[in-house]
């Protein structure tokens, strides 16, 4: 594991220069997106003059917001320290949080030798998430054009190998990096990770009930125990 450096930061000029300009861009960026989304649906409203019935939006909005919600809640906590403020707005906009943007700012802290959570941590993970937006996007945009021929190359096995393991192996290489930061909290999530599958409780809850789980051990042991990681 990297060492640890000490980064010496003005906290004001790092709210002045830094916090306030992320906000301000952030918020305008994510309020036109958010505007933009609903663009192919007026849009084919003036070409095809066809609009749902509100019953109908209603009901799809409410079984969208079942699924969404938990996923609401969870992944502000459990992604926001590790990425910070520019890189949760990128999440946010750009997605592909757990599987790339969180892997790729814990990596770059890990070789930066700083921690999530603090100023110097916030400022290399904008990098490692800004960065992982540049390379992966032009590669989506051309692996989008390009699957289908190529992918006729590739046995069978390996397909079904890559459907199957390839998000598990992402999410296990950032937890075992992770094990190494605050391996006494590990026994602890690992528990909590079994409860929502012995129990079948949905994906988008397990989440929840792992990310804030292990959140209570944490802070268990640090207010009445005296450990830390």
């Amino acid at each position: 594991m990297a060492t640890v450096r000490e980064w010496h930061i003005d906290p004001v000029a790092f709210e002045r220069d830094y916090l306030k300009p992320i906000h301000r861009v952030g918020t305008i960026t994510s309020t036109l997106i958010f505007l933009a989304l609903f663009l192919p649906s007026i849009w084919l409203y003036f070409i095809t003059g066809v609009f749902p019935d509100w019953q109908t939006i209603l009901t799809g909005f409410g079984l969208a917001m079942t699924y969404a919600i938990p996923f609401y809640i969870s992944e502000p906590i459990a992604y926001y320290p590790i990425v910070g403020n520019a890189g949760w707005y990128l999440c946010g906009t750009i997605g592909n949080g757990s599987n790339l943007r969180v892997p790729c700012a814990a990596v770059a802290q890990e070789v930066a030798g700083v921690k999530e959570g603090t100023m110097e941590g916030e400022l290399v993970a904008a990098v490692g998430v800004t960065v992982s937006v540049f390379v992966s996007v032009p590669a989506i945009f051309f692996g989008a054009l390009l699957i289908n021929q190529i992918q006729q190359f590739f046995p069978a096995w390996l397909l079904d190998a890559f459907n199957r393991f390839l998000l598990p192996a992402v999410f296990g290489s950032v937890w075992g990096q992770f094990i190494l930061r605050g391996w006494k909290y590990a026994p602890f999530a690992f528990v909590l990770a079994l409860v929502p599958i012995l129990y079948k409780v949905h994906s988008a809850w397990a989440l929840v009930i792992c990310v804030l789980g292990t959140m209570v051990v944490g802070w268990a042991m640090l207010r009445f125990l005296k450990i830390e990681a």
